[in-house]
């Protein structure tokens, strides 16, 4: 195995493990009979450790807001909590060699709330909140305009661009 390959793989490896942050975490459906993961309803949300993830993969946690119509005309109101999706995989080229690397992008989003664009299509209204800092996404959301708010697709195309400019050398 040539040394840059060890090198790679040794950073991924680091890159996997340093994130020691802890989110909470909740459904709203339980999870299938046949998988190996708890039980964690957001209807039942108490705030205790059986809510309580690690998330190697994030730097943020997550909160989605959002109001599920019913029957009869009622609905209801739905908060969903989680790691923030941060993970990037990919292939690259190495030495003639496809490696696998694996990336947490820390700018993927900024601290705070901010609704989806629905882009005309007929959705539920639906706020994300992100923050920083263990079990973080507990607290009740603010809604404060984030109009700063980066593009995780935005970064993702400026870092494969930078790969790509950087291969051309």
């Amino acid at each position: 195995m040539s040394p840059c390959l060890l090198l790679v793989l040794l950073c991924a490896a680091t890159v996997m493990t340093v994130s020691g942050l802890k989110c909470y975490k909740c459904t709203i459906r339980p999870p299938s009979q046949y998988s190996n993961e708890t039980e964690r309803l957001c209807s039942g949300f108490d705030g205790s450790e059986k809510y309580q993830v690690d998330c190697p993969h994030s730097t943020f946690c997550m909160k989605k807001i959002f109001e599920l119509s019913l029957q009869k005309g009622r609905t209801v109101h739905v908060e969903l909590k989680d790691c923030a999706s941060q993970r990037y995989i990919y292939q690259t080229l190495l030495e003639d060699q496809w490696v696998t690397q694996d990336v947490v992008i820390d700018a993927a989003y900024e601290e705070g709330c901010h609704d989806a664009e629905s882009e005309g299509l007929r959705t539920a209204a639906t706020t994300y909140c992100y923050c920083r800092g263990n079990l973080c996404n507990s607290a009740k959301p603010t809604h404060e305009p984030s109009h700063h708010h980066t593009d995780a697709m935005a970064v993702i195309f400026v870092f494969n661009a930078m790969k790509y400019i950087r291969s051309l050398r």
